[in-house]
């Protein structure tokens, strides 16, 4: 297996396991679903359950995101473009993918009018990384046509992968602790 292979396979693995989070934020709220996903300002009475819509938004944003941004880059990576080009298309809509992602927590918390959690904060500071990254992806490898940034970049992705997973992540293992402790 190559790396690509490699760091492939782990991504879809960190998609899989934020998505086993954002089920297990449902699970662990069963009582509030309805209010999570229906509900409104009026349905946030108390700082537990804003830190709740948070982390609910946080986690549908990173599931819907990252589904979303592997299917466009699929599709990037099958267009019949020159070498540079490609490159260039691809970095700049991971670059426009991880804006509407920050765009997105950001406008789906003022809606709701919940505070940021610091499982957001986390997230949107890791998708700043990215979003970094992809820019900087841009012009080495895009514009430039530099090679040498690739591993750095590869691991950044990772780490920003497994940061978010584990800032999402956090919300159903205390609850599940707390559960666990009470009975």
């Amino acid at each position: 297996m190559t790396v690509n292979g490699i760091f492939t396979l782990l991504g879809q693995f960190v998609i899989a396991l934020e998505v086993i989070a954002l089920g297990a934020i449902c699970f662990l709220s069963y009582q509030k679903v309805n209010r999570l996903v229906f509900g409104g300002k009026s349905d946030i009475n108390s700082e537990r359950d804003a830190f709740l819509h948070s982390c609910f938004i946080t986690a549908v944003s990173v599931a819907v995101f990252h589904v979303s941004t592997s299917t466009i880059r699929e599709m990037i990576l099958g267009l019949d473009l020159e070498r540079m080009e490609l490159r260039q298309v691809f970095y700049f809509f991971m670059f426009i993918m991880e804006m509407a992602f920050i765009v997105c927590v950001f406008s789906l918390h003022k809606i709701r009018g919940c505070s940021f959690s610091h499982v957001a904060r986390v997230a949107l500071l890791l998708a700043l990384v990215m979003c970094a990254n992809q820019i900087i992806q841009f012009f080495i490898r895009g514009v430039i046509g530099l090679d040498y940034y690739m591993p750095f970049y590869k691991g950044v992705i990772l780490f920003v992968n497994i940061g978010t997973l584990m800032a999402v992540g956090v919300y159903p293992l205390v609850s599940s602790w707390r559960l666990r402790n009470q009975y």
